[in-house]
């Protein structure tokens, strides 16, 4: 059993060459779930190939824009092809922005999805995924995500300061998606930078750890920000590029 990792959008709201906004895709032997749909999202997915009729479920870390833009836009999308209505699964407050976003296109008003809210430390199963929720550290309510597929586990943090909640999810995991949205020696508030990051990762027994929503300001620097991490963490580590795959 493999699990297939698809890194989408690893920027954030400010434009820059090569990355569009948050999303990830995992796969997989039979089944497929997206994490985050900024925007951008609908493009990558066809530029990768992915069937819109076997994508009917996403899961949201937060409810900021560079996370939730092409979300109307996909449950739109999977209406007009005739399909079933989207799954989403999404901190409080999920339910009431979809609504009110979608209460600006009189045109959607049959379109629909199904919305689960979620609290930290609900678990579910989903796609052939047990999934575990837990408390990230932003500036809005957020939440961090660990998927389980048989022998193979994925952490994806969405945006978030280090945070022991988060740590605890990674423990011994195959992977670890986290945010690092800016270089050494930014000292910012709401986001993670390099040796923050690993120190607060080191002794977790991580396999492997993938750095995403990198502000413009890490632009260069990203060879020397994953070297950070690992000499903090011992855990090999890599910076995102969008439509870059992992296998685990």
């Amino acid at each position: 059993m493999s699990l297939k990792v698809i890194m989408l959008g690893t920027g954030v709201g400010i434009p820059q060459p090569g990355r569009s906004q948050s999303a990830i895709l995992v796969e997989n032997d039979d089944s497929a779930l997206l994490l985050d749909c900024g925007a951008g999202t609908l493009l990558r997915l066809d530029e990768v190939g992915h069937d819109l009729e076997a994508l009917d479920s996403v899961l949201l870390t937060h409810l900021h824009l560079d996370h939730v833009s092409d979300l109307l836009a996909l449950a739109n999308a999977r209406f007009l092809a005739d399909l079933p209505a989207l799954h989403v699964f999404g901190p409080m407050g999920t339910e009431a922005y979809f609504r009110i976003a979608k209460s600006v296109y009189p045109n959607l008003d049959k379109m629909s999805a199904a919305i689960q809210e979620l609290k930290p430390m609900d678990s579910f199963a989903l796609k052939g995924f047990d999934i575990f929720a837990e408390e990230a550290r932003h500036s809005v309510t957020a939440l961090a995500y660990r998927l389980e597929s048989e022998d193979k586990a994925i952490v994806y943090s969405g945006d978030t300061e280090p945070c022991p909640r988060v740590a605890n999810l990674a423990k011994e995991v195959d992977l670890l998606i986290h945010e690092c949205s800016f270089p050494e020696p930014f000292d910012v508030t709401n986001h993670t930078t390099p040796k923050k990051l690993g120190s607060m990762i080191r002794n977790l027994g991580i396999k492997r750890v993938v750095l995403t929503h990198l502000y413009p300001q890490a632009q260069g620097c990203e060879d020397e920000m994953a070297e950070q991490v690992i000499a903090l963490s011992g855990s090999p580590t890599i910076v995102a590029w969008d439509m870059m795959s992992v296998v685990i």
